[in-house]
């Protein structure tokens, strides 16, 4: 269990540095390592993943730019409709979420392929 938690932090920091020197559309990769790892319940492994690396980067911009970031909220909350500009944050780390989910999809289809092809690979040889 605390195995599972080291791992799923330590895919976390790994989707944080990619976030930040490859640019956000490469962080779900952090979802595709997440996925990988964990075949059964990947996907939501990969939703934590990318979504907490979101959460940590849009807590972090708040934090250290409170005055500009909340502008920007508003700014975004008026061209998004009128939603509540503290909307905006939570809408970032869903499609953070979004991405994770889509990238543990990923992941896990891409192990379960690769044992079914080393198992099928295996009994070619028998």
């Amino acid at each position: 269990m605390a195995t599972d938690r080291m791992k799923l932090a330590s895919i976390v920091a790994l989707t944080l540095l990619i976030h930040v020197l490859a640019g956000w559309t490469w962080s779900v990769a952090g979802g595709v390592i997440a996925g990988w790892l964990w075949s059964a319940g990947g996907w939501w492994r990969g939703a934590i993943v990318v979504g907490g690396a979101w959460l940590a980067l849009v807590a972090y911009s708040i934090l250290i730019a409170t005055g500009p970031s909340l502008r920007l909220h508003a700014i975004l909350s008026g061209i998004a409709g009128g939603i509540p500009s503290w909307m905006i944050p939570v809408l970032i780390v869903m499609v953070g979420a979004t991405l994770g989910v889509a990238g543990g999809l990923v992941g896990s289809s891409a192990r379960t392929l690769s044992r079914r092809r080393s198992t099928a690979a295996d009994t070619d040889n028998i």
